[in-house]
C-alpha cells in the first residue's frame, strides 16, 4: 500500500512542489507502517425506522439524524465499522511532538490518510460480499449525526474489548488514530444531493459524495 501523499499535503496545508518532501512522506509512512498495529470490526444490521429513525436490528443502535434519513433512505441493511491503527502511532507522533515537531506534525497527517485508507480497505470488502448498491459513507461528528453517539458504538460492537478502544467524556476516541462509520445499502442507485451542505466537513472533506458504485 503506497500512502496518497496528495492527501496528506492536504492534511498539512502544504502547497509546495518537493520531491524531497515526497521522500520525507514515505519515510514517515514507513514507520507509521512499522509501529501500527491495524485492527477492525465490521457488523452487518438489517435495519427498520423506529420512532422517525433507522434502528440497526442486532446491535440495537438508533442512528438519530435527518441527514442518516435521507442519505440512507430505501435501504435495507447497514454497515457498522471501526478502525484503530493503536495506540504505539499516538506514542510516538507525542514523543516526536517534543523532539522533532515537523514530523510530528507529518506523521499525524499520515497516520490519519493511513487510517482512513484501511477503512476503505474495509469498505471494499463489504461492498463484495454484497449485490446491492452503497451510500457514501457516514461518520458520528458528520452533519446532524451526534458525537454522542460513538460511546454506544463501541461499546455495542465490542470495540473496546477486540480493538482497544475507548471514549472519553468529549466522545472523542483512543486511540486518536481510530475512525467509525455507517454504510447503507439498498436495491436503488443512491445519489447524494443536500446531504453534504449541513456537514461540519464540507470544504475539507475527502470523500467521493457522487454516484454510489
Amino acid at each position: 500500500m503506497a500512502i496518497d501523499k496528495k492527501l496528506v499535503k492536504k492534511y498539512l496545508d502544504y502547497k509546495g512542489i518537493d520531491g524531497d518532501f515526497d521522500l520525507y512522506i514515505d519515510e514517515v509512512f514507513l514507520e507509521v507502517k512499522n509501529i501500527s498495529n491495524p485492527k477492525k470490526i465490521c457488523v452487518i444490521s438489517n435495519c427498520f425506522v423506529e420512532n422517525g429513525y433507522y434502528k440497526l436490528d442486532n446491535l440495537g443502535l438508533v442512528l438519530k439524524s435527518d441527514d442518516i434519513n435521507k442519505l440512507f433512505i430505501n435501504c435495507k441493511s447497514i454497515a457498522t465499522m471501526v478502525v484503530t491503527l493503536g495506540l504505539a502511532v499516538d506514542k510516538k507522533i507525542a514523543i516526536y511532538a517534543k523532539t522533532d515537531l515537523k514530523r510530528s506534525l507529518v506523521m499525524d497527517a499520515v497516520a490519519s490518510v493511513y487510517v482512513e485508507s484501511i477503512l476503505d480497505e474495509l469498505e471494499c470488502e463489504v461492498v463484495k460480499e454484497s449485490n446491492l448498491y452503497k451510500t457514501m459513507r457516514f461518520s458520528p461528528g458528520y452533519g446532524d449525526l451526534d458525537i454522542s453517539i460513538q460511546k454506544d458504538l463501541i461499546e455495542i460492537t465490542s470495540a473496546s474489548k477486540y480493538l482497544g478502544i475507548n471514549v472519553n467524556g468529549n466522545y472523542l476516541m483512543t486511540p486518536l488514530k481510530s475512525v467509525t462509520a455507517f454504510v447503507g445499502f439498498s436495491d436503488e442507485k443512491q445519489v447524494f444531493s443536500n446531504i453534504c451542505l449541513t456537514c461540519p466537513q464540507k470544504g475539507s472533506c475527502n470523500k467521493k459524495c457522487s454516484k454510489a458504485q
